[in-house]
């Protein structure tokens, strides 16, 4: 007979491998700090990424106002300026992927904990089952 309880339960967790499982198992598998500097890591080259693309485009825009003040121009500022605001915004966003990756990882932790308690109560009722439907020896 079936057993209404553990189909149940084997319900959920074929739902939650199917969707969160996937993201959050290869998140636990690493530890906290090695999954935060990896998000860190990638942060920083796509962050490096993104702030040369804005500068170029805002090169672009304003190509002409640049090659009229060219000679007239301090380039050791106008580089120093880049800089400066390159490191602002590398800053803020490494600090925002950290929080992210740290969050997603607690999160992911607490899922996968209460996935892990699902398995061990299919178990006890696959367990609980066995007992009942396998007679006594003396």
């Amino acid at each position: 007979m079936i057993d209404q309880e553990r189909v149940r339960e084997m319900t959920k967790l074929a739902a939650y491998e199917q969707r969160e499982g996937k993201k959050y198992k290869k998140a636990v598998s690493y530890y906290r700090g090695d999954f935060a500097a990896r998000h860190l890591l990638k942060g920083f080259f796509c962050g490096t990424a993104v702030y040369g693309i804005f500068l170029a485009l805002w090169g672009v825009c304003h190509i002409e106002e640049l090659m009229a003040n060219l000679d007239s121009m301090d380039l050791i500022a106008f580089g120093t300026a880049v800089l400066v605001r390159y490191l602002c915004f590398l800053g803020a966003y490494l600090v925002a992927v950290d929080i992210y990756a740290n969050v997603f990882y607690a999160t992911g932790r607490k899922s996968m904990k209460r996935h892990y308690r699902r398995l061990k109560r299919l178990g006890r009722l696959y367990e609980e089952q066995e007992n009942r439907t396998t007679p006594m020896r003396h």
